[in-house]
């Protein structure tokens, strides 16, 4: 027998699922399940929820009563420590399905009538940059008795790999277990996507915004805006997964505060500046990592910024930049700005600064205060991932641009002082006379 032809067995198999009902089904029941096995990630993916960690019991579609109705959810989770029970329920959605705001209405009323602490959705829809639940029209003061909780499907593979692959499964079996989650939710099949799509008005904006026909912000700009914000957050998931750290969106105060406001200005910024653009912090990293895609020339900038050293004149600051870019690729872009300047220099690619013959200009009776560091390409065109992909593009070069340049990168910092030679004694030793 020719066994490689074989179809493994899986514990949680893709085959046999017809539909939505199904795939949202299966993942609930599969998630519920490993949280009961790999505490752990439960206790990652619910922290903002602060549940008790002790022992838990997880179901799915349990029935429970509200007045003369019987509302079934996807999934009820328990935690109990002592005395003391946390309790939430789970709403899921797979695929393009988005949650139903008369449906969490219904959940919240729920909670609030068993005491239950909290309800949680899971969907592939991608917070903003607000961190305001993605469904609009829910009552605020439902949410006095009950914490609400939005999980993306992308920040549930995305927290079950960094405890997988770099933080650690102790125990054989719990690895194994996580192991069949993460391949499952990878799989087409389960519904969980990827953010996949800038939506229906990509084109459009891009083309009005690059033509200049797009003067004020508009619904569909907002709605290009808030999407690429959401893109930032998938590609800093997408590097968390990969590095095994936090890396998160660097997010506007003012978006916090008033996110209406926050999108009209940033649409606003667009129209004027051609650009859409975005930040993302990597915890240890020198420097935060920003991108500013181009509409106008189709060019993507990923770019982050240094402090020059303050102990040397200009030439060895070059040289100090130089050395941090040992590994960098050739077509790096390296500029420079000098102390009270308003703009940047002209940039030179790091392969000619490289080239001993090169010669530029240094004005060395103005100091270099800081260095812009930047890799730029081609940006895709099409609204939807995959092969010449707007998306793919962007976050191919925010990895490309921290693996291979900044990765390696140590911040300047002032050396420590030198014990000076000359003064040794706070008080000399006096001469007998």
């Amino acid at each position: 027998m020719d066994q490689s032809k074989f179809q493994p067995a899986r514990l949680i198999p893709v085959t046999g699922i017809k539909g939505a009902q199904d795939q949202e089904r299966r993942a609930t029941s599969a998630l519920l399940a490993v949280f009961r096995i790999v505490p752990d990630l439960a206790w990652s993916l619910l922290k903002d929820a602060k549940p008790h960690k002790g022992a838990i019991e997880a179901y799915i579609e349990p029935e429970i009563k509200s007045g003369k109705r019987t509302i079934r959810p996807d999934g009820l989770f328990v935690t109990t420590r002592g005395k003391n029970t946390w309790s939430a329920l789970i709403e899921v959605k797979t695929g393009k399905n988005e949650l139903d705001v008369h449906q969490l209405t219904a959940y919240l009323d729920l909670c609030r009538d068993n005491s239950i602490d909290c309800l949680i959705t899971i969907s592939n829809e991608v917070l903003n940059a607000s961190g305001e639940h993605p469904t609009s029209g829910i009552d605020q003061r439902k949410l006095k008795s009950t914490k609400l909780i939005h999980l993306s499907w992308l920040r549930v593979i995305t927290d079950c790999l960094i405890l997988s692959e770099h933080d650690g499964v102790e125990d054989l079996e719990q690895d194994q277990v996580l192991s069949e989650l993460i391949r499952f939710l990878q799989s087409d099949a389960s519904g969980a996507s990827e953010f996949n799509d800038m939506g229906a008005s990509w084109t459009e904006v891009r083309d009005g915004i690059k033509s200049d026909t797009i003067t004020r912000p508009t619904d569909e700009l907002n709605e290009i805006v808030a999407r690429y914000e959401s893109l930032t957050r998938y590609a800093a998931l997408t590097m968390s997964a990969r590095l095994g750290v936090t890396a998160k969106e660097v997010v506007p105060t003012l978006a916090k505060k008033d996110y209406k406001k926050h999108l009209n200005q940033s649409s606003q910024f667009t129209i004027k500046n051609k650009e859409l653009v975005g930040t993302i912090s990597v915890p240890g990293a020198a420097s935060q990592l920003s991108m500013r895609a181009d509409l106008s020339s189709g060019i993507l900038h990923c770019e982050f910024d240094l402090d020059a050293p303050q102990d040397r004149k200009n030439k060895p600051r070059i040289t100090w930049i130089l050395s941090q870019l040992k590994k960098a690729p050739e077509e790096t872009l390296v500029r420079w700005s000098y102390k009270r300047a308003r703009v940047s220099e002209s940039p030179h690619s790091l392969g000619n600064l490289r080239d001993k013959e090169y010669d530029y200009e240094l004005e060395n009776s103005r100091e270099i205060q800081s260095f812009k560091i930047e890799l730029v390409s081609k940006m895709g065109t099409k609204r939807s991932s995959g092969k010449g992909s707007f998306i793919d593009s962007v976050v191919d070069l925010y990895e490309k641009t921290y693996g291979e340049v900044l990765q390696p990168v140590k911040p300047w910092s002032k050396p420590a002082p030198k014990l000076s030679e000359s003064v040794k004694d706070l008080i000399p030793e006096q001469e007998e006379s």
